[in-house]
Order: C-alpha cells, then sequence, then structure tokens
C-alpha cells in the first residue's frame, strides 16, 4: 500500500510537471532569391529538451508543378534525419478540404481555437523584406501594397496572439535591381497543459460520427495511412 501511494504521489507530480511546462516554438524562414530555407525548433525546460527541423532547400520539380523539400528533424545532431519530399497541388487541395472537414465535425472550432492561440505568448517578431523591379515606378507601387499586406497581416496576428512585443517589420524598395527578399523570425511559448486541454475539447465537441481526410499528415495521426475512413 505504502509503495502504491509513492507511485501515484510520483505520477501526480510528473503529470503537474508537464502541464505547467512551457513549450518554447523558435520559427525562422528566409527568402533569398530562389533559395528558400525554414527552420523550427522547440524547446523546453530550459533547453534540456529540443527538437529542430530544419529544412533547407525548396525548389520546383522541373518534371511537374511540384514542390521538392528536403528536411532534417530530430533531436540530437546523431538522431537528425534527412528527407525529401514532393508538395503537389492535389496535397494542398487535400489539405483545405480537411480543414473543411474539421470546421463541419467539431462544434465552435474557431472559438477552441482562437482560445489557445489567445494563451500563445510572442515574445519575438520580425519581418523584412526587399523589393524591385528594376523600375522605379512600379517598385514604388509594390513597396506600397507590401506595407499593405504586412500590416493587415500583421493586424490579424494580433488579434489572436498574445503580443508581448511590438512587431518589427519593413520592407525596403530597390530600385535598381528585380528582386524578392524577406527574412522572418519570431519566437513563440505556451503551456502543454493549454495544448492537452484544447485537444481535450476538439474531441469532446466532435459530432457527426466518421469521416475520411484526404491528406497525408491528417491520415497518418489518425492511423490511416492509407486514407480510409476513420
Amino acid at each position: 500500500m505504502k509503495w502504491l501511494l509513492i507511485i501515484m504521489a510520483i505520477l501526480l507530480v510528473v503529470l503537474l510537471l508537464l502541464i505547467f511546462t512551457k513549450i518554447k516554438v523558435h520559427f525562422s524562414y528566409k527568402r533569398v532569391q530562389k533559395d528558400d530555407l525554414i527552420h523550427m525548433k522547440m524547446t523546453a525546460w530550459f533547453g534540456l529538451l529540443h527538437y529542430t527541423l530544419k529544412v533547407p532547400v525548396i525548389k520546383k520539380d522541373d518534371k511537374s508543378a511540384a514542390l521538392i523539400v528536403e528536411k532534417e528533424k530530430g533531436m540530437t545532431d546523431e538522431s537528425k534525419k534527412e528527407s525529401i519530399e514532393k508538395v503537389t497541388a492535389e496535397d494542398f487541395l487535400n489539405g483545405l478540404s480537411d480543414i473543411r472537414t474539421l470546421i463541419h465535425h467539431i462544434v465552435n472550432l474557431h472559438r477552441i481555437i482562437r482560445n489557445f492561440l489567445g494563451k500563445v505568448q510572442v515574445k519575438e517578431f520580425a519581418w523584412h523584406s526587399v523589393v524591385g523591379t528594376k523600375n522605379a515606378a512600379q517598385t514604388g507601387i509594390l513597396t506600397g501594397n507590401c506595407w499593405a499586406l504586412k500590416g493587415t497581416i500583421i493586424g490579424l496576428l494580433t488579434t489572436y496572439l498574445d503580443f508581448r512585443i511590438m512587431p518589427a517589420y519593413t520592407i525596403t524598395p530597390d530600385f535598381y535591381r528585380r528582386q524578392a527578399q524577406t527574412s522572418f523570425t519570431c519566437i513563440l511559448e505556451f503551456r502543454i497543459g493549454q495544448a492537452i486541454l484544447t485537444g481535450i475539447k476538439l474531441l469532446r465537441y466532435w459530432k457527426g460520427g466518421k469521416v475520411s481526410f484526404k491528406s497525408k499528415t491528417l491520415a497518418k495521426f489518425t492511423g490511416d495511412s492509407n486514407k480510409q475512413t476513420m
């Protein structure tokens, strides 16, 4: 009986520790001419636990309309795995279809997601771009449109996320060269318990019974790699 109480106490402590553990997500994206680089790192317990996802190359497949994505992911340098995937227009459409399916089958999905995002703290946010068309007038118009687009996107993000800092963003015109460069970095932080609670709400408010997902990601997540009905 004594050992049972000790084990239960240890499990309770571990559960509470897990619930209140904060996850910090470092995300960055850079595009220089035709080269793209995506880097994401998730850390917990002051970096003792970490997971890295690096996408160093995104390029168009010359034989099709697909994008070729090279990935590196893992918790340590020794355990990192490299993979090459193709992302097609069909994959994109399947993703949109699955989003519509989730909206249809989860009551108040927007409110559940918004409540979770409201608890996600933004610790760092920087978005800087350089655009140019070789034509001064066209570059000026493009720069103005980019300012408007960034302002709209950032305004939407500040509505949903808990920004703890002022977002930094710029558009630099280049009147002499044709180019499009951008650099985006942000740091997000949330508690594991908040993510678990959101997952429980998604399951609790699920309606409509069985569904069939089309995207590979959700098919794997539901244990249906062949996209069969779950």
